[in-house]
């Protein structure tokens, strides 16, 4: 990867087939992640997280504050289908530690205590 170039590009052309990277499984066998979940990265990853692949180190080195399923697609440049299995396969190994999503009401709005948290958490600023 040259100076300047994003992760996993090369004169844009991936280097490796988004889908090679989750051996084309596009769901991952473990809990189904939303866009939104955050992860952060576990003890365990700062110990080990070395002797993973390019992508899964990345996405650790990310995880160091709480970052979401979305973002690290985003930064990675894959798609988010791939996203999720990396990340769910990260945190069923023990690297990451995922957060459940914020809980939404029927029309798919946050609820009110959330609206009334963030709220409170604006007017303490």
């Amino acid at each position: 990867m040259t100076s300047g170039s994003s992760y996993g590009w090369h004169e844009d052309a991936r280097v490796v087939p988004a889908y090679a990277l989750t051996q084309g499984r596009t769901r991952s066998p473990g809990t189904e992640l939303h866009l939104e979940t955050l992860v952060t990265a576990t003890e365990f990853a700062s110990r080990f997280g070395t002797a993973l692949r390019m992508e899964s180190f990345a996405i650790i080195a990310m995880s160091g504050r709480p970052i979401s399923v979305a973002e690290i697609g985003a930064t990675l440049q894959v798609p988010m289908g791939v996203a999720r299995v990396l990340v769910s396969d990260l945190a069923g190994a023990g690297y990451l530690r995922v957060s459940p999503a914020i809980p939404v009401d029927i029309n798919g709005r946050p609820g009110r205590e959330i609206l009334e948290r963030l709220l409170n958490g604006l007017r303490a600023c």
